[in-house]
C-alpha cells in the first residue's frame, strides 16, 4: 500500500500549485499561451531528475502517436485552465478537476479495459450537481460561471491523457512514458516561437519571467514533482484509483488559501467568508 502514500504526493503539491499559479496569472501573465510556453520549458529543465528514479528507454514506433497526443494536451489543457483562474477562486477551478471522475471510468473501460462498478454512476451524478453548484453565481439567477465550461474542457483532457499514460505503461517503462512526452510537449510549445503574435507576447514577458524567476521556479518545480509522482502511481495501479486519491487536492487548495489569505491578502483572490468556505 506504499503507492497510497505516494499518491498523496501529488494532490499536496499540485494544490500549492494551484494557488501560485492564481498569482502568476491573474498579476503578471496575463497571456496564457505565454505561461504554456515556460511551464513546458521548465518541465524540461526539470527532466533530468527523473534519471535518478529510472533511466528512460527508446519508446516504440507505434505508440509515438500516443505520446504525441499527450504533448498536446500537456500544452493545450493549460489555456482553459489559466482561463478558469482567471476567472474564478482557486479552490473551486480546484474541485473542478473532479469532473474528471466522470470521464476516466470511460476512457479507462474503452482503451485499458477497466471495468466499471454500478456505484460509480451514481458517484457520476453527485459529482455532476456538486461541480454544478459549486460554480452557480450567487445573484438569485440559475446561472453558471464560465469556469465550469473552462474545466469540463480541461478535465476532459487530463482524464483522456491519463488513461493514454497507462495505455502506454503496458507496453513501456514509467521513465520512458513521462520522459519523452515531456520533450515532445516541449517540442510542441516551441513552436509558438514561430507564431509571430505568440513569440511577440513570450517576448514582452522576459521582463515579468526575469522578475518572478523565483515564484515560477518554485510552482513550476511543485507542477513537475506533482506530475512525477502521479504519472508513476499510474503506472503501479488502476487510473480509476490514482485519479480518485486526486480528489483530494481541493481540500489542500481550500487549506493553503485559508492560512495565505491571511498573511498575504493581495497575493491572489480567493472569498474565505464563512459561507464561501461551507458551500466549497
Amino acid at each position: 500500500m506504499t503507492w497510497i502514500l505516494i499518491a498523496f504526493i501529488s494532490p499536496i503539491l499540485h494544490a500549492f500549485a494551484n494557488i501560485l499559479d492564481n498569482y502568476l496569472t491573474n498579476k503578471l501573465f496575463k497571456s496564457v499561451w505565454t505561461m504554456a510556453f515556460f511551464s513546458a520549458f521548465f518541465a524540461v529543465v526539470f527532466l533530468p531528475l527523473t534519471f535518478f528514479i529510472q533511466i528512460p528507454g527508446i519508446p516504440p514506433v507505434h505508440l509515438l502517436p500516443f505520446f504525441f497526443i499527450i504533448g498536446l494536451i500537456e500544452v493545450f489543457y493549460l489555456f482553459p485552465y489559466y482561463k478558469a483562474l482567471q476567472d474564478d477562486d482557486t479552490s473551486v477551478v480546484s474541485s473542478l478537476f473532479s469532473i474528471g471522475k466522470i470521464f476516466v471510468p470511460v476512457f479507462a473501460f474503452l482503451l485499458v479495459g477497466e471495468i466499471l462498478r454500478p456505484a460509480q454512476y451514481l458517484g457520476f451524478i453527485v459529482i455532476i450537481f456538486a461541480s454544478a453548484a459549486l460554480t452557480l453565481n450567487n445573484h438569485g439567477k440559475f446561472r453558471f460561471n464560465k469556469s465550469l465550461v473552462y474545466m469540463l474542457a480541461c478535465s476532459f483532457m487530463l482524464s483522456l491523457e491519463a488513461v493514454i499514460y497507462k495505455y502506454l505503461f503496458e507496453s513501456v517503462s514509467w521513465s520512458t512514458g513521462f520522459v519523452w512526452t515531456t520533450i515532445i510537449t516541449f517540442l510542441i510549445a516551441a513552436t509558438f516561437l514561430l507564431i509571430p503574435k505568440l513569440s511577440k507576447d513570450i517576448r514582452n514577458q522576459v521582463r515579468n519571467f526575469k522578475d518572478s524567476a523565483r515564484i515560477f521556479t518554485f510552482e513550476e518545480l511543485l507542477t513537475f514533482s506533482g506530475a512525477v509522482t502521479s504519472t508513476y502511481v499510474i503506472s503501479l495501479v488502476p487510473v480509476t484509483l490514482e485519479k480518485s486519491i486526486d480528489s483530494f487536492q481541493p481540500f489542500f487548495v481550500l487549506l493553503y488559501a485559508i492560512v495565505l489569505q491571511r498573511l498575504y491578502p493581495r497575493l491572489f483572490k480567493e472569498r474565505i467568508d464563512g459561507r464561501s468556505v461551507s458551500k466549497k
